[in-house]
């Protein structure tokens, strides 16, 4: 007897499911580090001339980018053969559909994947409504792409909104086969193709959403550390104007640092109020400490152009030593802060609470430090110094390490203005199990204390 397709189909995508989860939780942390320990070992021991080549393509390809090459093509495949194994009429549709649902996490993928899924459905609509009430004409042709396009911006499809008048266009190709069987199968195609990106999309990143937030977070601090050191070391060293040009444009390359830990974040709120994995109680620590790096950004950027500003006027007063040593314990702060926010939570990894402990309280010393560090900085200056230029200078980079230590320590007022509220979401696994642990011990205490009776 042959096998049921849809039954076929679905084992095929469960089995699917299950090896993409063994690749991104097992298989793909043994083989990154085993990779990195061989590199480590073989690579002194390379010639030059095969470094070389190895370096280039490390520079210019983005894992990424190819992740996700390979990914939708091992997408569009199984979403072709999953489609003609159950007949549908479109199998072209389902493969289309799963390259565009390709997305860098399931939640992605899932989000996106239901846009194109309505938008087909709108298309299909628009297409055959208008094709049987006005015949195909050029001005028929004119209104459905008119009414596609407005209906996917109606519908609030952003950059999908495009794909209903194409699919309603398309739908034009097939003539007089438009059938009510056809409509439903290129439905089915798209949502199999969805289904298809969904299982996949995990692969592409390489990391979940959370650890995805953590590395942008973590990276951006690193940046800010990274710059204010430099400032603080030409603070004390001397500096020219090209050198205060050049840290400056780091500042403001910092926003596209910024711009994709907002990326992060916001999909892991968004990917948190739906999953059974993600608590949301996650996510408010790391919606606070991008609050804290927005201010940070904005408060290196004040330094530097302070900095530049003294450099790029002749009559301006120039920066004082002891300001290096301050944006120097500034930048240590932020190192600090990094590696706290890339170190899991824990509650998840008990294993790792005493390093956070360690860490944690590494950055108050550093922070306490810093709090008092422009106080005595201006003080000293004041008492060394008596070019009111001089003191007006350190005063306003003072104030901005000020407010950098009060956003790195979560203090500053300012913080909670505008502070988004909880979303409320689906209750993830790890904050349903110790409710449903303790319910069964009450059960449990009760039924002993009935039996002891």
């Amino acid at each position: 007897m042959p096998a049921n397709p849809i039954i076929l189909v679905a084992l095929g995508l469960a089995l699917c499911a299950l090896v993409a989860a063994l690749l991104r939780r097992t298989v793909r942390p043994a083989v990154h580090s085993g990779y990195r320990a061989m590199h480590a070992r073989v690579r002194p021991h390379l010639p030059a001339f095969v470094q070389r080549p190895f370096a280039w393509c490390r520079d210019r390809i983005d894992g990424n980018a190819a992740r996700s090459v390979v990914v939708a093509a091992i997408a569009a495949g199984l979403a072709w053969t999953a489609a003609g194994i159950l007949g549908l009429a479109g199998p072209v549709i389902a493969a289309i559909s799963a390259t565009l649902s390709v997305q860098i996490s399931s939640h992605a993928s899932l989000r996106e994947g239901a846009k194109r899924l309505v938008a087909t459905v709108a298309a299909i609509g628009v297409a055959v409504g208008v094709w049987h009430f006005f015949g195909l004409h050029w001005w028929s042709v004119a209104v459905i792409a008119g009414c596609g396009l407005a209906l996917g911006r109606l519908l609030l499809l952003g950059d999908g909104a495009v794909a209903v008048p194409a699919t309603s266009l398309g739908i034009l190709v097939a003539g007089s086969s438009v059938t009510e069987a056809f409509m439903w199968q290129r439905v089915a195609a798209t949502a199999l193709g969805i289904v298809v990106g969904v299982i996949l999309s995990p692969l592409v990143g390489g990391e979940t959403p959370l650890e995805r937030a953590r590395l942008k977070l973590a990276q951006l601090s690193t940046e800010i550390a990274l710059l204010l050191g430099d400032l603080g070391a030409g603070a004390r060293g001397g500096y020219d104007q090209d050198e205060a040009a050049g840290w400056l444009a780091r500042s403001r390359a910092l926003d596209e640092d910024l711009a994709g830990a907002v990326t992060a974040v916001e999909d892991l709120r968004k990917q948190a109020r739906w999953s059974l994995m993600t608590p949301v109680a996650q996510v408010v620590p790391l919606q606070q400490t991008l609050r804290a790096m927005e201010h940070g950004v904005a408060q290196v950027n004040s330094v530097a152009r302070s900095m530049f500003d003294a450099a790029a006027d002749p009559s301006a007063a120039d920066v004082p030593p002891q300001v290096g040593q301050v944006l120097t314990t500034a930048a240590e702060a932020f190192a600090a802060h990094a590696g706290l926010v890339s170190e899991p939570d824990p509650e998840a990894a008990p294993e790792h609470a005493h390093d956070v402990t360690r860490d944690a309280g590494h950055l108050d010393d550093l922070l306490a430090d810093l709090r008092e560090a422009p106080r005595r900085t201006l003080r000293t200056v004041r008492s060394e110094l008596a070019d009111t230029g001089v003191l007006v200078l350190t005063g306003s980079i003072m104030n901005d390490v000020d407010r950098m230590a009060g956003s790195l320590a979560r203090s500053a007022p300012a913080l909670a203005v505008g502070e988004p509220e909880p979303e409320a979401g689906i209750p993830a696994v790890s904050e349903v199990l110790p409710a449903v642990r303790r319910l069964w011990d009450k059960r449990r205490d009760r039924m002993s204390l009935m039996d002891g009776r």
